[in-house]
Order: C-alpha cells, then sequence, then structure tokens
C-alpha cells in the first residue's frame, strides 16, 4: 500500500549527477584515487561516507576536511549554472499535493547544496520534509537508515513509500528500507547495478505515469 512519496534529490529532481560524474572524476584525481577509482563506485553516497570507503580500500592523498572541500567549491556551479530540473516536475507535485499525497526530498546533499538547487528551481516550501545525511547520525546510503528516518518525518510506514531514485547506492538503500523502488533511468547510471528496483522509468513522462499508477493501484486518490 503506497501513501507518500519521496524523491532522491541529485539526479531524480535536478539533473545534476551528469555534472558530478566529471566533477567527482576530478576529485579522485586530486585525492590521488583517480586511476583506482570510478566515480559511479561513489556517486550517490555522502561525502564523508566516499571518504571513509576510500581510506578503507585505497590511500587517499588529502585529508577528509580537504576532499569536503574540493565538493563545495564545485557545488554553486553545479547546482545553480548546470544542472536543470525533471521536466514537468511542478506538475508532478502539483498532482501529488491535490491527491493529498505527503512528499519529501531524501538526499546525500548538504544543506546549502540543497538550498541552492531549491532557490533555483522554485522548490523551497513544495515538499513536506527534506531529510539529508549531513543532519543524521546514522549511516547513509546505500544503508536503509535514511529512508527509514523520510518515511518517519512524514508519518507513513516506510513500506507504504514509494521512493524514486537513480544511483546505485541509493536504490539499495530505498529497498533494503522496504520502500517501492522505482529507478529513473539516466544517461550517468546505465552501467549501474539499479536490479533492486521494483521498477524502471526511462523518462521524466514514464516516471509520472508510474508514481501515479503506484499510488492508483491502492486508490491513495
Amino acid at each position: 500500500m503506497a501513501r507518500a512519496v519521496i524523491f532522491d534529490m541529485d539526479g531524480v529532481i535536478v539533473d545534476s549527477e551528469r555534472y558530478w560524474r566529471d566533477e567527482i572524476e576530478a576529485i579522485l584525481e586530486a585525492a590521488g584515487v583517480g586511476d583506482d577509482v570510478d566515480p559511479e563506485d561513489v556517486i550517490g553516497a555522502n561525502v564523508y561516507d566516499q571518504y571513509d570507503w576510500l581510506t578503507d580500500e585505497h590511500d587517499p592523498t588529502i585529508t577528509r576536511a580537504e576532499y569536503f572541500d574540493l565538493f563545495d567549491e564545485r557545488a554553486k556551479a553545479v547546482y545553480t549554472e548546470h544542472a536543470d530540473l525533471l521536466d514537468g516536475f511542478h506538475d508532478l507535485l502539483d498532482e501529488l499535493d491535490a491527491r493529498g499525497v505527503p512528499t519529501a526530498v531524501c538526499t546525500s546533499s548538504f544543506p546549502d547544496w540543497i538550498e541552492m538547487a531549491f532557490d533555483a528551481h522554485g522548490l523551497t516550501g513544495r515538499f513536506d520534509d527534506v531529510v539529508n545525511a549531513a543532519d543524521l547520525d546514522v549511516p547513509g546510503k546505500p544503508d536503509p537508515d535514511i529512508y527509514e528516518a523520510a518515511a518517519d518525518a512524514l508519518g507513513v510506514p516506510v513500506t507504504e513509500c514509494v521512493v524514486v531514485e537513480d544511483s546505485e547506492h541509493g536504490v539499495l538503500s530505498a529497498s533494503r528500507a522496504g520502500a517501492h523502488v522505482i529507478a529513473l533511468e539516466t544517461t550517468v547510471n546505465d552501467e549501474m547495478d539499479l536490479s533492486p528496483a521494483d521498477e524502471r522509468a526511462s523518462d521524466a513522462a514514464d516516471l509520472r505515469q508510474r508514481v501515479l499508477a503506484a499510488l492508483d493501484a491502492t486508490g491513495s486518490d
């Protein structure tokens, strides 16, 4: 039974992942692990979780703070100059509002980055809640905790939530939490393992149909 919708931000609400991929490639190079790590290995994970993984598996040549600073320096251009809003996204939110369906954003991005994206695309105040990894003392994606927290914030069991994700880490996180997961296919994730998703959407129009169908199947309207 689906009664709420939770969206990932990067790669779903805004097409930032295709820009972040190039930036992450440069960041990994600056961290001294560019020859060993594919950007897809860390896309979708919290920046600090990325660094912890790098130190476990590789040998970065910069500190944790320096790693974050590299991301922070590039965030403004990604969110305010490059990334576009998903086609028809405001219309989809209007439809969900009209049905009384609660919505949330669940993201590994940091508060300042979320604010940049929301300001650029008129998204402030459009969701019932915004949950980001930086505010939670729990493991980030691909662990399920962040989606469990987002469902709690909406007051809806996570098993009654539709989650829209695009990254391997995000899909796995939402699936482990027990949500109904729709993976949005993009030019960035075509080689990622999205198999834990319950279904896939090929584009924005297909995503809208699938989200509404998941709600209609349980009589949410």
